[in-house]
């Protein structure tokens, strides 16, 4: 059994290799995360998004730009009233592992081909690395990513399913402009309902975990 303070060195090895990786030309130069920013990965809880974000990246921290905040913020209600950051419990990921931008400097979503690429060559050994027994997967690129199979987010979000290594994994809307539609379908009303509603999921699904750390900090 790996301990965990070695699992996170080794997941931090992990991050170096990928820090030199230069496949994908379409999306030099290839800007990532500072290293040692992921959180840890020893409770077993992964948050995986699509890809970094300008604003988030220029913060050094996964998960920071303003919508994100609100995973955040849905994180420390969960945790109340306990006063942690995420990373101290949580490891972030992404699906793609560079910044996808556009000409102008804006985001973009990554490319099909980026996607495979970065999924085939880096995310495959991340999650065979970190073993997580729960994904929290932000984005329909996400859950297909981990899963190995596209799914139609209206109809999976908040819902567990279980992938074929034996990981759970809860697809997610994210929480941004383009997916207000959405979240209006499967019945979020409003951000705020969404943050409290991911609050009480996180709050669940993160409370054996929780336990764990308070143990250990006794």
């Amino acid at each position: 059994m790996i301990r965990p303070d070695s699992l996170d060195r080794r997941v931090l090895r992990f991050w170096r290799g990928v820090d030199s990786c230069r496949e994908c030309a379409t999306i030099l130069p290839w800007r990532k995360f500072p290293l040692g920013r992921r959180g840890t990965a020893r409770y077993g809880l992964m948050i995986l998004g699509e890809a970094p974000g300008r604003v988030s990246l220029e913060n050094g921290r996964p998960f920071s730009n303003p919508r994100n905040l609100m995973i955040r913020r849905a994180f420390a209600r969960a945790v109340a009233p306990l006063e942690i950051e995420p990373e101290a419990l949580v490891y972030f990921s992404d699906t793609v592992k560079c910044w996808p931008s556009s000409v102008s400097g804006a985001n973009r979503s990554p490319t099909t081909a980026e996607n495979a690429r970065c999924v085939s060559r880096h995310l495959g050994a991340e999650l065979k690395l970190v073993q997580p027994r729960l994904v929290l997967a932000f984005g329909a690129r996400a859950a297909l990513a981990v899963l190995g199979y596209p799914l139609k987010l209206a109809d999976a979000h908040a819902r567990p399913i279980r992938a074929a290594a034996g990981v759970r994994v809860i697809p997610l809307m994210h929480p941004s402009t383009i997916n207000i539609a959405g979240m209006r379908r499967v019945g979020i009303a409003s951000l705020d309902d969404y943050e409290r509603r991911l609050a009480a999921l996180m709050r669940a699904e993160f409370a054996a975990a929780l336990e764990q750390l308070r143990a250990g900090a006794a």
